[in-house]
């Protein structure tokens, strides 16, 4: 075989992206408070990029105003006390009286204990020693988020410890929240069953959840009357009981963090007419420095240019396109903003009930946008209303229950199930009687899809909800 090398020419297509519109697409998908975080980096990182204040200088000035008022009016006056570190009237505030009230304010911010934290606590309370606080933390650190520790010892200590390990798993069994460590939810149950007084204990409630717990779970009532011989009445008295019991110990310990959303759009009635906003109190005008612009025009023709000179220009010529960017982001999210309020006007003026079938392939025509660009739109954006703050993709939705002209969307598919369900008096409605009620109003849908939605909205069974 002979190898040889040999240059051709050859044809292709291929789609590269420009640093500009990488940018474009990066700042179209950025909620406003990532955005918020990118225009304090760009701010740092580009000396040409300015916030424009001028913008804002005015209501500054009403501002400061209103709160010298605001400070000095009677309302205010009258519940000062000595707690009080100043009082704010936003003009040439005391660095020392501010000191005062950071330090004050510092004070009362306190960060949630966790059930981990709680537990160990606790067991740094026992008379351990170092081998043993080792186990305890071990066990400890295998509890999940409900409090349970699902494990077999021997899966996780060697012979020799499991004895010493099952003793220091029976002191936590005992720790606060009562019912920690259980395996599930009925072992968690009758620790706090076996804490109560003998003479305020449900006996039937314990022996429920001791023999019958399979029963309780599928709510065979008559049967659990029928082996403990006793009346219906006293088995609801028995769940009654048990309600105020806590199945899950470790869930008053979730400390999910709290995520904040500012709404980047807002859409509300007025006059019967629907406005559309751009939120804009969170990200700043900018503008590029003036100082630094006046020098790019001033060099940018010149044909040698010096290593200072190149810097100011690309500086100039980024802040330029971040700007852009940012109008771009701005004029698109308005222009997606106002295609919703017409298409799902009926939303706006009555509620989700009445949020119809609509996909990003019609926004995306009707705007002269990409589906895709929609798309890095919608995440991870909120729309305020006066029905409430929803995610840009709620208002997007799959059509469902279609019979004739009446077409409804999941969404207010989902709204009417949950009207239904909270609606229901003493007899609970199951998923088959959902269905059928759906179909009378036109909206045929299959009771194992009723179930599908009940379970996105959160809601138990209808023998479930009995309890």
């Amino acid at each position: 075989m002979n190898l040889y090398q040999k240059i051709e020419t050859q044809l292709s297509q291929k789609l590269s992206l420009s640093p500009e519109m990488l940018q474009s697409l990066e700042i179209m998908q950025l909620s406003s408070i990532d955005l918020l975080e990118k225009i304090n980096k760009e701010l740092l990182e580009n000396p040409a990029l300015e916030i424009d204040y001028t913008k804002n200088k005015k209501k500054e000035e009403d501002q400061s105003l209103y709160n010298i008022e605001n400070s000095l009016s009677d309302d205010n006056v009258k519940f000062l006390d000595s707690s009080s570190a100043d009082i704010s009237t936003g003009v040439s505030p005391d660095s020392g009286k501010l000191d005062t009230k950071r330090q004050f304010l510092e004070g009362v911010i306190s960060v949630k204990e966790t059930l981990s934290d709680h537990l160990l606590w606790q067991l740094r309370g026992l008379n351990l020693n170092e081998k043993e606080i080792i186990l305890g933390k071990t066990i400890i650190s295998l509890i999940d988020s409900d409090g349970f520790f699902k494990y077999e010892l021997d899966e996780i200590f060697s012979p020799k410890e499991i004895e010493k390990a099952r003793d220091i798993l029976e002191s936590i069994q005992l720790f606060d929240p009562v019912g920690v460590a259980s395996k599930d939810v009925r072992s968690a149950l009758l620790y706090q069953l076996e804490t109560v007084p003998e003479g305020k204990l449900d006996r039937n409630a314990y022996i429920i959840v001791n023999e019958y717990f399979d029963l309780m779970i599928n709510r065979k009532d008559s049967l659990i009357a029928k082996n403990l011989g006793i009346k219906l009445e006293e088995v609801r008295s028995a769940f009654d009981f048990l309600s105020k019991f806590n199945p899950y110990p470790g869930r008053k310990f979730d400390t999910e963090e709290i995520k904040y959303i500012i709404p980047d759009v807002y859409i509300y009635k007025r006059d019967e007419e629907i406005i559309v906003e751009i939120n804009k109190e969170t990200i700043p005008p900018l503008t590029v420095s003036g100082y630094m612009d006046k020098i790019s025009n001033m060099v940018k023709n010149r044909r040698n240019l010096d290593e200072e000179d190149r810097y100011v220009l690309d500086k100039v010529s980024l802040a330029k396109r971040f700007i852009y960017a940012l109008r771009h982001r701005n004029d698109s999210l308005f222009r997606l903003a106002m295609a919703l309020s017409k298409y799902q006007r009926d939303f706006f003026y009555s509620g989700p009930k009445a949020l119809k079938p609509l996909t990003m392939k019609v926004i995306a025509e009707e705007i002269g946008l990409s589906e895709s660009t929609i798309s890095r739109l919608a995440s991870s954006k909120y729309i305020q209303t006066d029905w409430g703050l929803h995610e840009i993709k709620y208002f997007f939705t799959n059509s469902i229950g279609k019979s004739g002209d009446n077409e409804k969307s999941s969404e207010s598919v989902r709204e009417l199930i949950k009207e239904i369900i909270l609606n229901e008096k003493d007899k609970k409605i199951t998923d088959q009687k959902i269905s059928q009620i759906l179909e009378n109003k036109g909206i045929k849908i299959a009771r194992r899809t009723v179930a599908k939605y009940r379970k996105k909205l959160d809601i138990l069974p209808s023998h479930y909800r009995k309890l």
